[in-house]
């Protein structure tokens, strides 16, 4: 459907407008105070473009002040005795959008000093339009315990972008730090602060654009959408969650794919392990689910999304009903909160009536981390544990025992191997249940997993998306979702759950250009024009002080849904504090401690009895 976009003349004015203000904003800003190049790691107003500490090394460290010459020197210290982590393990990453010039090389001079410290490691990546690295290297050094700088040099020839990493490992069981002074950037021989600051300029179309209007509470024309249609295996990618607008969005697109596209494997992003009891509640009538589990969740827009996905089952035959998990795992590991631990709590509740001996012990060998022994067990005793389980939740814990202990214990690999996890789930799930031709999957998650291309700015590794379109080719279709204007619930620096108005639209972001234009709600492929860099919004876990990063969406998705959304719309407020999660999670363990010892009581009275005989 053709639709005309509000005049060019305002989109060009405004963007003339707009590089005017950024020359003014900007010429009083280096680079080194837009980019944190001296890690004052604060949140101040000159600082545009903030280091990002990699979440897989979050809880090693501590950020302390080091004296330094001049002033406090931030750094990342471990304290010996930790009960959980034996050394220091932190990792920054910067990326700078390099200045309008033909360069041919850059060089780095990083100042930091340290205690303890085994390795650094400053890896630089130079990186295209198409967010493509054309050059990498790595500099590899020990710190003195006194300031030193230490510096390397790499291509950047027809380079836009110049990504920095800072990863940096202490000796095992040493109390330790690494404190930042300054990172120097040198452009063939010149200081990086003789130069302009680099703006993305904003977008502009020049010719009318296809897109296609979506009504949420009409049918969505999922035929004309070419990233759907004829597609086997859709993922949509919300650029934020928490954010109840994306969510009812994405929920609907689902709903309407399951009745318009015979989609019949839907594939949320939450672990593998929790999403057996979402499946089962959808499959069977008589099951509910568990009151803790329906607390510990902060969307009502899931449970909803449920309940009709369990309405729609209900009139379906066997081989026609949805199926409904999850691609995730749990990448943490502890006694308390692990793989096994999720896979307890949904069998124990199952055998709460029928209490097969069987399953108890099953059960026990789960919570005692003998997961390999537990895998054995479960299926030399298919024939009995299938009188609470089905066959196919069996397979599906077989297979989630076999992943986890592949990957290993260690929370740092857990943590980066996440999006290798999710494809391995994903590509079992998907083989298993929707290998027909005339079978879709939905696939609905974060954009930071769905792209084909980066994980940027969250933790480096090979996304999600990368292994489905390895693996599918064209098959799969990664798809973004974006809003305008709205809130979103993520945690704040205190660990509690807090709802918060999202930023202001730069003029030269993605979501301002898509502003444009008339419809609140529509669907736009992305078509080689958008082959560029352009800034989009982009929120993990955490709120932070940065939403808006350099991205080439065009390399990521193959089209956007957008809402505008506009006008801030009053907030009421969804904090959930750090205290309540803590009580909720600790409601959690007590519960398991005491069904563990309601399992031996009933197993040693049922020796017991046996003995006696």
């Amino acid at each position: 459907m053709k639709n005309k976009m509000k005049t060019h003349l305002l989109i060009l004015l405004l963007g003339i407008l707009y590089g005017m203000s950024c020359t003014a904003q900007t010429e009083h800003k280096p680079y080194t105070k837009m980019y944190d190049l001296e890690f004052r790691m604060q949140e101040d107003s000159s600082i545009i473009y903030h280091w990002q500490q990699n979440a897989a090394y979050l809880n090693y460290t501590i950020p302390v002040g080091v004296k330094g010459p001049d002033r406090p020197l931030f750094a990342m210290m471990y304290l010996q005795g930790n009960p959980f982590f034996n050394r220091l393990q932190t990792e920054y990453q910067q990326r700078i959008l390099l200045p309008i010039c033909d360069a041919n090389q850059a060089m780095i001079e990083f100042e930091s000093k340290g205690k303890n410290i085994s390795l650094t490691s400053i890896t630089l990546d130079a990186i295209n339009e198409k967010e493509k690295v054309l050059f990498s290297d790595t500099l590899r050094f020990v710190p003195d315990t006194a300031l030193r700088i230490v510096s390397k040099n790499i291509t950047v020839k027809n380079a836009k972008l110049l990504n920095i990493r800072i990863n940096v490992e202490g000796f095992v069981d040493s109390t330790a730090y690494i404190a930042f002074s300054k990172l120097n950037l040198w452009i063939d021989g010149k200081s990086i602060d003789n130069f302009p600051v680099r703006t993305l300029s904003p977008f502009t179309a020049q010719d009318t654009r296809t897109y296609i209007p979506i009504a949420m509470d009409a049918r969505i024309p999922l035929e004309q959408i070419n990233g759907i249609d004829k597609k086997k295996i859709i993922g949509l990618g919300e650029s934020m969650h928490g954010n109840g607008e994306i969510e009812k969005l994405g929920y609907e697109c689902i709903l309407q794919m399951i009745e318009q596209q015979n989609a019949r494997l839907v594939l949320l992003e939450m672990p593998l392990e929790v999403s057996l009891a979402c499946n089962r509640y959808i499959q069977d009538s008589r099951y509910t689910l568990d009151s803790l589990f329906l607390a510990d969740k902060s969307t009502l827009y899931l449970f909803d999304f449920l309940d009709k996905l369990r309405l729609f089952n209900s009139k379906q035959t066997d081989e026609s009903k949805v199926k409904l998990y999850g691609f995730d795992y749990n990448a943490i590991y502890s006694p308390t909160q692990n793989s096994a631990v999720d896979i307890f709590d949904f069998v124990t509740r199952l055998n709460e009536q029928a209490k097969i001996p069987e399953l108890d012990q099953f059960s026990l060998l789960l919570m005692e981390a003998d997961w390999q022994e537990a895998r054995y067990f479960l299926q030399a005793h298919k024939s009995e544990i299938q009188k609470v389980l089905t066959p196919e939740e069996i397979e599906v814990i077989s297979h989630i025992l076999t992943l986890s202990r592949e990957i290993g214990d260690t929370p740092i690999q857990r943590f980066i191997r996440r999006d290798s996890a999710m494809f391995a789930n994903a590509k079992f799930l998907i083989d298993e249940y929707a290998g027909a031709e005339n079978v879709k999957t939905v696939i609905y998650g974060h954009a930071i997993h769905i792209n084909r291309l980066s994980t940027f700015p969250a933790v480096p590794c090979t996304p999600f998306g990368y292994y489905m379109q390895e693996q599918y080719s064209d098959a799969y279709s990664p798809l973004l979702i974006l809003t305008g204007e709205g809130a979103n619930i993520a945690y704040d620096q205190h660990y509690s759950q807090q709802k918060t108005f999202l930023h202001k639209l730069p003029f030269n972001s993605m979501e301002s250009f898509l502003s444009t234009f008339d419809e609140n709600i529509f669907y736009l492929p992305l078509t080689s024009e958008f082959n560029r860099l352009i800034l989009s919004r982009f929120k993990g876990s955490h709120h932070m002080p940065q939403e808006f990063y350099p991205f080439n969406l065009y390399q990521r998705y193959n089209g956007v849904f957008f809402i505008k959304n506009t006008g801030r719309k009053h907030m009421e407020n969804k904090e959930v504090t750090f205290q309540e999660l803590s009580h909720l999670y600790l409601l959690n363990v007590k519960r398991r401690e005491n069904k563990m010892e309601e399992i031996r009581e009933r197993m040693q009275k049922a020796s017991f009895f046996r003995s006696s005989q």
